[in-house]
């Protein structure tokens, strides 16, 4: 597609047919460890240190998939990507006990602002094949608004997450890192250096990694899905994609300060620190309307 190839020129081509996602990746040779796991779930370490009637406990997470670690059916096979074998056994009450001491592999979260990611998650669930995601309480998620949604499951999800990091990050600084996701969009060299220094324990060269970053456009990933004929996710059939495309109306929605202030309000109640969010800000309206498709196109491309 790019006409460049990225590392050893006589290695076996990259089999996205195999590519699973996961949620175990062998990473040996790379990083100090086996395997290093990539998926929604909460900071391990975390569950307890809480008091039993802290509102965490008396919560839950209203689609699967949120602590998919912890949810997993069966650690002793646990799907793994880029290795020769399948599975691998994942020793979670080991990992915790570890992580709950300050100890064991380094974690990072990714995380983005709370509205962006609900709404994000919103289109999500809305053409998602499972209809866990697909159906809430009954209802279909198409058929609701955006803030209902918000305010309704998102959030109180979002914060039941978040909240594991932000109190592990804040015990045990060394071994859990928080990275906005904007950070990753605005400067994904540097920010990717930050984070995989960080899973090395040292500062490393990463020579390839500018490479990497220009193989992971969006425009790129988008090809990949169209020639698998799913999402990449493994969530979507045909050629619908789960990324939200740079033109989507939806995202002035993001910037509706109410929602926006709601949202801190909430969070605040429940002893999240909003200052860690970077939040969305509005696209010039006039600008957009005035431009014909191929000029916005030509003016999304060079901002």
């Amino acid at each position: 597609m790019t006409g460049e190839v990225v590392g050893n020129p006589k290695g076996p081509a990259f089999d996205f047919g195999r590519f699973r996602g996961g949620p175990l990746f062998r990473v040996a040779g790379t990083l100090p460890t086996q395997h290093m796991f990539i998926g929604h779930t909460v900071c391990p370490g975390f569950q307890d240190l809480l008091p039993a009637r802290h509102w965490w406990r008396q919560t839950s997470f209203h689609v699967p998939g949120y602590d998919c670690l912890h949810e997993e059916a069966s650690y002793r096979h646990t799907p793994v990507d880029l290795a020769i074998y399948d599975y691998a056994p994942v020793k979670v009450p080991a990992m915790e006990r570890a992580a709950q001491k300050g100890r064991g592999g380094p974690i990072a979260l990714v995380y983005r602002n709370p509205v962006d990611q609900a709404y994000s998650y919103f289109r999500y669930c809305q053409a998602h094949v499972n209809p866990a995601y697909r159906v809430f309480h009954g209802r279909p998620v198409a058929e609701m608004s955006f803030r209902e949604y918000l305010f309704g499951a998102a959030l109180i999800s979002y914060a039941r997450q978040f909240i594991t990091y932000q109190v592990q990050a804040a015990r045990h600084p060394g071994l859990v890192k928080m990275i906005p996701y904007e950070n990753l969009i605005d400067r994904p060299v540097e920010t990717a250096t930050c984070l995989l220094d960080h899973f090395s324990g040292t500062r490393r060269e990463w020579p390839m990694l500018p490479a990497a970053v220009r193989l992971v456009r969006k425009e790129h990933m988008r090809a990949i899905e169209t020639k698998l004929g799913n999402s990449l996710d493994g969530t979507r059939n045909g050629q619908s994609s789960h990324m939200r495309p740079s033109d989507d109306a939806g995202r002035d929605q993001l910037a509706d300060a109410s929602v926006r202030d709601e949202a801190i309000a909430r969070l605040g109640e429940m002893g999240i620190d909003c200052s860690l969010f970077a939040w969305p800000t509005p696209r010039p309206a006039a600008l957009r309307l005035a431009l014909p498709n191929d000029a916005r196109q030509a003016w999304q491309a060079s901002a």
